[in-house]
């Protein structure tokens, strides 16, 4: 979540910032009065800070409760200021904040809006500002506008984009909760994947995967021709040199195990064991077969990808159906001793993806 501040500068190296709100009541609250300075003595204290108590007026606003100096006490008389546990987390996220706005603007001239937060600093554009911006964009010019931002504010765009990017996967993920609670068709998800590759690219066994093509043929006339070995996608690692992997794709609610066997063991359902010997005959076909074609092997060398024994990934089922401590050891020892594919369920990948949204700078640090 992004904060505001409202910055300005007193002199040639300090800044004052407005009153930060630490707690309030009806009749009261606590605020910070922060500073931010250049100090040549010690670069890293840079910022000044008041804890301040207040009340309300009569009329609205506040003013500052007066107190006596510190230096009117006597000898053994004490003055102390407690924070609760709220006051304190609210305290450090400012000062957290304020030390992040010094090192990156240092102390900024005028009077200007900061904003803290995963995009870094957006620069406020005022209504008259945004109204001829609007007018560009209304008028077609969106191409000329971003090609001159990006000449003349790089840094700005590229915070644009990343703040795009990651709304764009706020989005994604509302509708991979939903699609799995409306129990999607495969259809569905092999669209839905197609659309949002960077979900394989965190959370599959943290390589970072391209796709090179949906709905391959794995043992056709080449990787997008007709052919009687068909998958889902067909994906490459991120490297110098990269290597094919082989992505299938099921529905949240298919069956994971079937009925129990004996003794507590609960086989593999019928979906999940036809769907890993699919995924194995594909590798094998692929590898023997569709990589090896003249044209097949023109179009992935042209990218440096390679087929060794490729890795398959399968995307099945959903964990809440291991209510069970004996369905939950059968299903996990039976996919722990699969050499190939790795078997993930729609909900483990879920919260992958939910990890990678919130928290964007892992993916770019």
């Amino acid at each position: 979540m992004a904060d505001e501040y409202k910055v300005r500068s007193t002199s040639n190296v300090s800044a004052a910032v407005e009153d930060r709100e630490l707690s309030c009541s009806t009749t009261t609250r606590r605020i910070l009065r922060p500073e931010l300075v250049d100090n040549p003595k010690n670069a890293d204290a840079c910022v000044k800070i008041s804890i301040v108590h207040q009340r309300k007026k009569p009329k609205d606003g506040w003013e500052d409760v007066e107190t006596e100096s510190l230096n009117s006490l006597k000898a053994g008389e004490i003055r102390k200021l407690n924070l609760d546990t709220a006051e304190t987390l609210s305290l450090f996220t400012e000062l957290k904040n304020l030390f992040a706005i010094k090192q990156e603007k240092g102390v900024p001239y005028g009077e200007r809006d900061i904003v803290v937060g995963y995009e870094g600093e957006i620069i406020k554009a005022d209504p008259k500002r945004a109204k001829v911006i609007q007018e560009l964009l209304n008028q077609g010019h969106s191409e000329q506008v971003w090609t001159e931002l990006v000449k003349h504010k790089p840094d700005l765009a590229n915070k644009l984009c990343l703040l795009r990017m990651h709304q764009n996967r706020v989005e994604a993920l509302k509708e991979f909760e939903a699609g799995m609670k409306e129990e999607k068709a495969e259809a569905f998800w092999q669209d839905f994947f197609e659309r949002n590759t960077w979900i394989f690219g965190f959370g599959l066994n943290y390589r970072f995967l391209r796709q090179v093509q949906s709905q391959p043929s794995y043992g056709g006339t080449n990787v997008s021709g007709s052919g009687a070995q068909r998958g889902d996608f067909l994906a490459a690692t991120e490297a110098e040199v990269r290597f094919t992997v082989l992505v299938e794709v099921k529905k949240s609610n298919t069956a994971l195990l079937g009925p129990e066997y004996r003794n507590g063991a609960f086989p593999p359902s019928q979906e999940l064991a036809g769907g890993v010997a699919q995924v194995q005959t594909n590798c094998r076909k692929w590898e023997t077969e569709g990589s090896q074609s003249d044209e097949n092997r023109e179009i992935l060398g042209a990218d440096n990808i390679n087929s060794v024994q490729p890795k398959g990934i399968l995307i099945i089922g959903n964990t809440n159906q291991l209510n069970s401590s004996a369905k939950k050891s059968s299903f996990e020892i039976f996919r722990r001793n699969l050499a190939n594919p790795e078997v993930i369920t729609f909900d483990e990948l879920y919260e992958r993806a939910k990890y990678f949204v919130e928290h964007p700078k892992d993916e770019i640090e």
